[in-house]
């Protein structure tokens, strides 16, 4: 056989040339694509989705074959064969190695570790030291490790505008695939959309500024929109998903805490890779000419040893560490509380209600320090829109607006223009704001949260009544 056949569960098999593209093979089997199977997609969502333990790997072999089937659509529609082909080895690479920087539960651990997962991708390719590396410049040369970093970087604009958006863009491989992947893990069921349609009717468009970029063809008009829902209810049922952002802010809580103890020279029972990784971090910042955590020693980090370490904080002579370590390995969750609404002038902020919130946690002593019981979740508005277009015209282009081409017009339109209907959906994103208490007290964090909500409807109406 000339093809690798690997079998999927959402494509069936995915086929790989072992002639054409044996690098690719070897870049499969390289360690650090490899680790990808020991990350969860979706983090800590098994936690609220039993069969939420599809891995990294699964998905990025995934993105592969989506953009395989774009490429190949691609070399079908364009004029330039030449050029697309001299980019189809680099996109490749990219869709296959794209989250190879990402650390133990994905997306959960890039706060923890205060870097974006996208900057250790760069890292593991640019590194002499791995395999990732050595592939590439074997298979092609010692350039072309740095020219897929440069493909991977979002600030990094030097690279065909189409190359970049088949990898990152509003709608790329990586999110067709993610989306349906997720849904078909997860059983919620929100990620059926005509994926085959948006494969096979994207066109190339000419632009003077950003030169050849994609746009979606007319017809495709419908397929968009349902693509489109299919994110916001992603979003809003899985991505955001209370349960899961509660196990999430815990283990941020546990790391912090231990980070602190350490800092001050307790020991905290740290697994041996966890503690060469923050013994570098801390001489880097105590001396800025020490080089800072190395590729090797961020590899190092895996799951099993995040969930080793919980596992032994839950024996830690601090009660709080122990405690929310004991509640994370038992999935005994917090409880969500919204935060009371703050939309007149004469309520109170954010700051008011996290210190009555607090005060409660505080009259129960098993509870303390409160800040541990008390996790706050900020859901960022622009994370929180499932699509969020750029509004200049002048400006827009595949990364950040979807946009079709329609008959009779000059230009590509965004496509909220073209169907009022997902206007809702694309306006100015504002923040949310989440509490996570104890269990225990849940119910009078609820009445607090109310008898603060009915403050402030009083003085909205004291106000309007005056006004």
């Amino acid at each position: 056989m000339s093809s690798k056949i690997i079998r999927d569960p959402l494509y069936n098999y995915i086929s790989i040339d072992t002639k054409k593209d044996r690098w690719l093979i070897d870049l499969l089997d390289s360690p650090e694509v490899q680790r990808l199977r020991r990350i969860h997609q979706l983090g800590v969502s098994y936690l609220t989705y039993p069969g939420a333990d599809h891995n990294r790997l699964a998905h990025s072999l995934g993105v592969v074959h989506l953009t395989q089937q774009a490429l190949r659509h691609l070399g079908k529609i364009s004029d330039e064969g030449s050029q697309t082909s001299h980019g189809r080895s680099p996109v490749l690479v990219a869709a296959l190695i794209h989250d190879v920087g990402h650390g133990p539960f994905s997306h959960l651990f890039e706060p923890c570790l205060g870097i974006d997962h996208e900057v250790w991708t760069k890292a593991i390719l640019l590194s002499e030291e791995t395999q990732v590396h050595q592939i590439l410049k074997r298979h092609f040369d010692h350039t072309f490790p740095r020219r897929v970093a440069e493909l991977i970087d979002k600030d990094n604009h030097d690279q065909p505008a189409w190359q970049k958006y088949l990898l990152s863009s509003q709608l790329d491989m990586d999110r067709l695939d993610y989306l349906r992947r997720d849904s078909l893990f997860t059983g919620a069921g929100y990620g059926h959309f005509d994926w085959f349609r948006l494969l096979n009717t994207f066109e190339i468009y000419e632009d003077e500024e950003s030169g050849r970029d994609i746009v979606w063809a007319e017809k495709s008009l419908l397929a968009v929109e349902e693509y489109i829902f299919s994110r916001y209810y992603m979003y809003q049922n899985v991505y955001l998903h209370k349960t899961t952002r509660g196990f999430e802010k815990m283990v941020e809580a546990m790391w912090a805490r231990a980070r602190k103890f350490y800092d001050q020279g307790e020991d905290v029972y740290l697994m041996p890779a966890i503690k060469s990784f923050w013994e570098a971090d801390a001489e880097a910042r105590t001396d800025s000419a020490r080089p800072k955590p190395s590729v090797r020693q961020y590899l190092a980090i895996e799951e099993f040893t995040v969930l080793s370490q919980i596992q032994t904080w839950t024996a830690h002579q601090d009660k709080a560490l122990s405690d929310l370590a004991l509640r994370f390995m038992e999935r005994k969750r917090f409880a969500m509380v919204e935060a009371p609404m703050f939309n007149n002038p004469l309520a109170s902020d954010h700051a008011d209600w996290e210190d009555a919130l607090s005060k409660l946690l505080g009259d129960r002593t098993e509870f303390s320090p409160s800040y541990m019981y008390c996790l706050r979740d900020r859901v960022k508005g622009k994370y929180n829109q499932p699509y969020f277009p750029e509004k200049e015209s002048d400006e827009q282009s595949v990364k950040n607006a979807i946009r079709v081409i329609v008959k009779g017009e000059p230009r590509p339109i965004e496509v909220s223009k073209l169907l009022p209907r997902l206007k809702p959906l694309t306006q100015e994103p504002v923040d949310r704001y989440r509490y996570y208490v104890p269990k225990e007290i849940r119910s009078e964090a609820h009445k607090l949260r109310d008898e603060w909500n009915k403050k402030a409807e009083t003085k909205t109406f004291v106000l309007d009544y005056c006004i």
